[in-house]
């Protein structure tokens, strides 16, 4: 493998001459209404739950830039970012790197002041684009052929390595494990073949665990990926999905695909697991967001986010890393400008059980109880369920019986004496979901 190595120094703010802009502040922005931001494209998005900050990075040339925003919508800009693009917090959330394609440099700025740090220029013609930080590295990806390359920026003299990986594809974005610092995941998006691609990066240098490639017809044109918290899971939304499609991270085999309207175009896993997913805004009966609980299929709600025509944009969702709220960026056709929206999302939904049984049956004879739980839930889900007659007056378990995607389920038994049976099934709910209960009477009669 060809390595390019190249020498750097850290170059402070007060030399570079950073620009910061103050915006004027708006309302808070809890519901539907959201709250103009300096934006009219966004590249990527970040949380700072330190600081309660976000970032979201714009490429326009020339124009490039960060917008700062609080969990409200008030907001500043970081300006001289050309093509800025990727953005990347350090794991204790002091440092932002920004990766400005235009300059071929990665710009870093300490997040509590956001005065500039440090810029790292990669290369002339290097176009960094997508960033991370893991095993103690800045990793980014960069060229029109795509390949991957690192700094080491606690060296005391930072050092790029270019060409590590030159098997990927062009505008590869990375993202990282909450769970392990030292594993890489970069995603790629060709109309044609997509790729997915597990890292071990704690020699420091990234060793391939693991790879997979989607034609066009799997999956094509990705937009968005992210690693749900427990480490276990890749999520993807992509141009043509059928839905959010959630992957093992171990091996990139599937998991599920949370259904979703065609043209799936943002994806965020809440600290919780919950999985948000951002669509575009077709027509009435499609939601700019819905809300998942982990591996179901079915959505537990959905968000409205404002005007008919409104609907995230790429990229454009994120949560706080208290689970606290969820924040999107959205668009609208024919309107210059995005608008923020501060989201206090209850991913607590009821449900109902409905228990069927026939309304007799002879003694000794199996009959079967049917059911479903509305809505669907997670899988493993299971119902318990209890037989209630003479002699059990309380109740004799009857064990459980697993709840199938849709939420169907079916019990046996055979009743050995004679008179009323109560059915009693139960749902002792989960984190998504609360708790019910349903039950059924069936008269036993004689042989």
């Amino acid at each position: 493998m060809r390595r390019n190595r190249r020498m750097l120094s850290a170059v402070f703010a007060a030399a570079l001459g950073s620009v910061l802009l103050a915006v004027p502040g708006a309302t808070q922005a809890y519901a539907a209404t959201g709250v103009s931001l300096p934006l009219y494209q966004l590249a990527d998005m970040k949380v700072d739950g330190s600081h309660q900050k976000i970032f979201l990075s714009m490429p326009a040339g020339a124009d490039g830039r960060v917008v700062v925003t609080d969990y409200d919508g008030n907001s500043t800009w970081l300006g001289g970012l050309p093509g800025a693009g990727g953005l990347a917090l350090s794991p204790d959330d002091q440092t932002l790197y920004v990766a400005a394609r235009d300059i071929d440099t990665i710009v870093a700025f300490d997040t509590a002041t956001l005065a500039e740090t440090a810029r790292y220029h990669v290369g002339d013609g290097v176009d960094p684009w997508g960033v991370a930080v893991a095993g103690g590295k800045l990793w980014f990806g960069y060229g029109v052929s795509g390949d991957l390359g690192s700094i080491d920026v606690h060296a005391a003299e930072p050092v790029v390595d270019l060409a590590l990986d030159g098997s990927l594809d062009s505008g590869a974005e990375l993202v990282t494990s909450p769970a392990d610092p030292n594993v890489l995941v970069v995603g790629t998006g060709d109309p044609n073949r997509n790729t997915l691609t597990v890292y071990d990066v704690s020699s420091g240098s990234p060793v391939m665990a693991e790879r997979r490639v989607l034609s066009g017809t799997e999956m094509n044109g990705l937009r968005d990926i992210d690693v749900t918290p427990d480490g276990r899971t890749v999520l993807t939304a992509a141009l043509i999905s059928p839905g959010y499609r959630a992957f093992r991270l171990d091996d990139l085999s599937d998991v599920a695909t949370h259904t979703a309207p065609a043209s799936p175009l943002a994806v965020a896993a809440g600290p919780d697991g919950t999985v948000a997913g951002g669509a575009q805004n077709t027509s009435a009966d499609v939601p700019d967001v819905s809300l998942y609980a982990p591996a179901a299929s079915a959505p537990l709600t959905a968000v409205e986010l404002g005007a008919a025509a409104q609907s995230p944009v790429v990229r454009g969702l994120a949560w706080a890393p208290d689970g606290s709220r969820l924040f999107a960026v959205t668009g609208q056709s024919g309107v210059m400008g995005l608008q923020f929206h501060s989201l206090q999302a209850d991913t607590t939904v009821p449900t109902t059980l409905a228990l069927d049984a026939p309304p007799t049956s002879r003694k000794g004879r199996t009959l079967a109880l049917t059911g479903t739980l509305t809505p669907g839930t997670v899988p493993g889900t299971t119902v318990t369920v209890t037989r209630h007659d003479a002699a059990n007056p309380g109740g004799v378990s009857l064990g459980t019986v697993p709840v199938a995607a849709d939420g169907t389920f079916t019990a046996t038994d055979a009743p050995a004496r004679l008179g009323e049976v109560r059915y009693v099934v139960a749902f002792d709910g989960d984190h998504w979901h609360t708790a019910s209960s349903a039950e059924a009477t069936v008269q036993i009669t004689r042989n």
